[in-house]
C-alpha cells in the first residue's frame, strides 16, 4: 500500500511540475529556423567550395600548371583528366546554398549577406566556366519551379553576368546601415574586405577577356583603377582573400595530416622539373621554400632540389632521375605537417598588382607598369616569408622590360597552388611558353578544359548536346571562348 501511495505521489508531482514550468526538448545549440541564422548557409557553402578549390589545386591544378608532377599513378599528368564530376557537383551544391542565402537575405533585407552571396557565387561560377566552358548559369537552382534540366549559357554571356554581379555587390557594400554578418570563414565579417575582394575579382575576370574583348577588359579595369574610392581593391597582403585553416576537421586543410590525408599520397607528388628550372634560372630563393632537397642529396651532404618531369608514364616515372630519393617533395613541414600554415588562396594582393601591371603595359591605365610589377613580386615574397634578395628586381630575367612575358612569368609564380589559376592564365596568354605536353602525354597539344560530367549527358541530354555542338565538341582539347 505504501508503494502504491509513493508512485501516485510521484506522478502527481510530475504532472504539477509540468503545469508550473515551461519545458522544452529543443536543443539550444541548433538553429530552429534558417531564416534567423543565414550564417549557417554561409559557413557551409564557404567550407565546401573552398575545400574543393584547395583539394583540386593540389591534385589537379598544380599538375595542369606544371608546378608539380607525379611519380606514380601518372595518368592525369598524361592528360587523362576524366570529367571531374565531383568538383562540378561540389561547386554547384555550394552555388545552390549561396542562391538560397541570397534569396533568404533579400527577403529579410540583410543586404550584407546578399552582397557576400553574389561574390561567392561569382567566384565559384568563374572556376566552373573557365574549366568547362559553357555551363548552366541563369537557370541554376530552379528545382522549385520544376526545372531539373538547366540550359547551358554561353561563356560570353556568363562573363557579362559575372561582371555585373560583382559591380552590384560593390554597390550594395557601398551603402549605409549594413547588417553585420557571422559565420564568415574568409574575412570574419569584415565588409570592407569583401568589397575589395569583389573589385579585385572583377579585374581578374575582366582581364580574362583580353584576347576576345579587350574593350571590355580595358573599360572595366580603368573604371575600377580611376575611381578607387568607389571601387576599392586589395591594398596590401592584409587584404588577401585567404582562409586560414584550423587544427581539426571540418576546418583543417584538406591536404594535411589533420585531415587524414595520407603522407604516402602526399609523397606521390613532387615539384616539377619545369618549375624548378624556371626558378633556378631566375636565382629565385622561393624555390628553397617551396621544395625540400632530395633525400639522397641530404644524406650525402650536398642538398639540392631536383624536379620531376611532367607527362611520364608509370614505371619510368618512378625511376626518373634515380627514383624517389632523388626527387624533391614540396616543403612537407609547411604544406603537410603544420595544420595552420598553408592557407586557401582565393585571390591575393600580389595578383592585383600584376593585373595592373599588364593593364598599364597594354595602355589601358596611366599607372606605372614597372612599379606595379615590382610591387607584385615584393608582396609575394613577403606573403611566403622569403627575403627578397638585393638586386633581384634588376637581375636577368626579372628586370622589367615592358614585355608581357616578363610580367606573366612572375604572375605564374605568384599563382602557385591557387586552384587552377596558373593553368588558366597560361591558356589566356601562352606564358610561360615553356609549359608543354610531357613525352608520354596522350595529346601533342596542351588541353584547355575538362569534359562535361557523364551525368549531364544522361540526365540533361538535350541541353548538354546543344552546348557540345555549340562549343565544337566535348573534348579536353576544345578551346573555351576567351582562350588565346
Amino acid at each position: 500500500m505504501k508503494k502504491i501511495f509513493f508512485i501516485a505521489t510521484v506522478l502527481a508531482m510530475t504532472l504539477w511540475s509540468c503545469d508550473k514550468f515551461d519545458v522544452s526538448n529543443d536543443n539550444p545549440d541548433v538553429a530552429l529556423n534558417i531564416n534567423q541564422n543565414p550564417e549557417l548557409l554561409l559557413t557551409n557553402l564557404q567550407r565546401t567550395s573552398i575545400r574543393e578549390a584547395v583539394g583540386g589545386s593540389w591534385s589537379e591544378g598544380n599538375l595542369m600548371g606544371q608546378y608539380g608532377a607525379r611519380i606514380v599513378f601518372t595518368s592525369f599528368d598524361l592528360f587523362d583528366w576524366g570529367d571531374q564530376g565531383g568538383a562540378w557537383n561540389n561547386y554547384y551544391n555550394s552555388i545552390r546554398d549561396a542562391k538560397e542565402l541570397e534569396k533568404l537575405a533579400s527577403a529579410n533585407e540583410l543586404n550584407s549577406y546578399v552582397a557576400v552571396s553574389k561574390i561567392m557565387q561569382t567566384w565559384m561560377f568563374s572556376i566552373l566556366t573557365d574549366m568547362w566552358g559553357d555551363v548552366p548559369y541563369a537557370e541554376v537552382n530552379q528545382a522549385l519551379e520544376e526545372n531539373y534540366t538547366p540550359a547551358y549559357d554561353e561563356q560570353q554571356a556568363i562573363y557579362t553576368a559575372m561582371l555585373e554581379e560583382l559591380a552590384s555587390a560593390n554597390s550594395i557594400l557601398a551603402g549605409s546601415d549594413l547588417n553585420a554578418i557571422k559565420g564568415d570563414l574568409l574575412f570574419n565579417g569584415d565588409l570592407d574586405m569583401w568589397r575589395k575582394f569583389a573589385n579585385s575579382l572583377r579585374m581578374r575576370l575582366a582581364l580574362r577577356l583580353s584576347e576576345v574583348s579587350p574593350s571590355t577588359s580595358s573599360s572595366v579595369i580603368a573604371e575600377i583603377y580611376n575611381n578607387p574610392s568607389q571601387n576599392p581593391v586589395m591594398e596590401s597582403n592584409d587584404d588577401n582573400a585567404v582562409q586560414t585553416f584550423l587544427s581539426a576537421n571540418p576546418d583543417a586543410h584538406p591536404v594535411t595530416e589533420e585531415s587524414v590525408y595520407r603522407v604516402g599520397s602526399y609523397n606521390e607528388y613532387r615539384i616539377s622539373e619545369h618549375f624548378v628550372t624556371l626558378l633556378e634560372g631566375l636565382n629565385d630563393p622561393r624555390l628553397e621554400f617551396f621544395a625540400d632537397p632530395t633525400a639522397n642529396s641530404v644524406e650525402v651532404g650536398t642538398p639540392e632540389i631536383v624536379g620531376m618531369l611532367n607527362g611520364v608514364v608509370d614505371g619510368p616515372a618512378y625511376t626518373y632521375q634515380g627514383g624517389d630519393a632523388f626527387l624533391s617533395k614540396f616543403n612537407i613541414d609547411y604544406f603537410y605537417f603544420q595544420p595552420n600554415t598553408n592557407q586557401a588562396r582565393l585571390m591575393m594582393y600580389s595578383e592585383v598588382q600584376f593585373i595592373l601591371a599588364e593593364a598599364a603595359q597594354r595602355g589601358w591605365i596611366t599607372g606605372d607598369a614597372q612599379a606595379f610589377y615590382e610591387e607584385g613580386i615584393t608582396a609575394n615574397f613577403e606573403y611566403w616569408g622569403v627575403e627578397l634578395p638585393a638586386g633581384y628586381l634588376s637581375s636577368t630575367g626579372v628586370a622589367f622590360d615592358n614585355a608581357l612575358e616578363t610580367i606573366m612569368t612572375q604572375k605564374y609564380i605568384n599563382l602557385f597552388y591557387t586552384d587552377y589559376q596558373g593553368f588558366i592564365e597560361y591558356k589566356r596568354t601562352g606564358f610561360p611558353a615553356t609549359i608543354a605536353p610531357g613525352p608520354d602525354a596522350f595529346y601533342d597539344v596542351y588541353p584547355s578544359r575538362f569534359e562535361y560530367p557523364s551525368q549531364e549527358e544522361s540526365l540533361n541530354n538535350a541541353n548538354y548536346t546543344e552546348a557540345v555542338n555549340r562549343i565544337g565538341g566535348d573534348q579536353i582539347t576544345t578551346k573555351v571562348w576567351w582562350e588565346n
